[in-house]
């Protein structure tokens, strides 16, 4: 691991995922470089047991001096137990609102509207205001346990929470492997009965249930049924020709 200068940050490239070179004087301080080219300084610090996420801005609007010295300004505050600025840190509805942008197209546009109302209706009423590299596993497991009254929408509504929170690692707002969503306990519910006519599930099962209702109807009553069962049994075993000459 080097130092990490103005002229190594200028050099760095791009690749198909994202990547991190972190510098060796201060711990901590680095830089992320995404695949659309961004290049974004942060700094990752641990104090009192607690980790603290900080993006100190992108190499377009400061030089490596620059993000240097934020970073150790930064280090500094969080060991005497103060609150740092972060205008770096963008807040959860901005981070939403850009992953529905960005990511929506993966979506069809009734899961696009589906999701969005979860988003409005139960992750927006509770997130808002949050910076997104705050958000921790005791946030995510106090909100779903908020939504107990609820938990079809409290489980339809994990998912759109951890696509917001992965993708918010891919943009380089978090760390990477830091999304609070996984493996978050579901509610757990009993299976519900379908009540409907046959009609109501699709012509196709309709017409086969015609087809058996016709062959009951025309199917022979049981009793008749055992007295060909009892006329075919004793020719069972016998050639054709002793078939024919054997009277009943």
């Amino acid at each position: 691991m080097r130092r990490l200068s103005q002229r190594r940050v200028d050099s760095l490239k791009p690749r198909k995922a994202t990547y991190e070179v972190r510098d060796a004087e201060l711990k901590g301080f680095g830089i992320r470089v995404l695949p659309s080219g961004a290049r974004r300084y942060f700094i990752h610090h641990q104090h009192a047991g607690k980790r603290a996420w900080r993006t100190i801005g992108t190499a377009d609007d400061m030089t490596e001096a620059q993000a240097r010295s934020l970073a150790a300004a930064v280090v500094a505050a969080l060991g005497n137990g103060e609150e740092t600025p972060e205008p770096g840190d963008p807040l959860f509805e901005d981070v939403a609102e850009e992953v529905f942008r960005r990511y929506g197209r993966n979506w069809k546009p009734r899961t696009l509207a589906v999701n969005r109302g979860y988003l409005k209706k139960q992750i927006l009423p509770y997130f808002t205001g949050q910076r997104i590299p705050e958000i921790t596993r005791e946030d995510v497991q106090n909100w779903f346990s908020f939504l107990h009254a609820t938990p079809v929408a409290a489980d339809r509504s994990a998912p759109v929470l951890s696509v917001i929170l992965r993708q918010a690692e891919i943009y380089g707002h978090r760390p990477e492997g830091s999304n609070p969503c996984v493996n978050i306990r579901r509610y757990r519910r009993r299976g519900r009965e379908r009540v409907g006519s046959v009609r109501a599930l699709g012509p196709g099962r309709h017409r086969s249930r015609r087809r058996a209702d016709r062959r009951a109807a025309v199917r022979p009553p049981p009793r008749r049924q055992a007295r060909q069962r009892r006329w075919r049994a004793p020719s069972r075993g016998c050639r054709r020709r002793r078939r024919r000459r054997r009277q009943w």
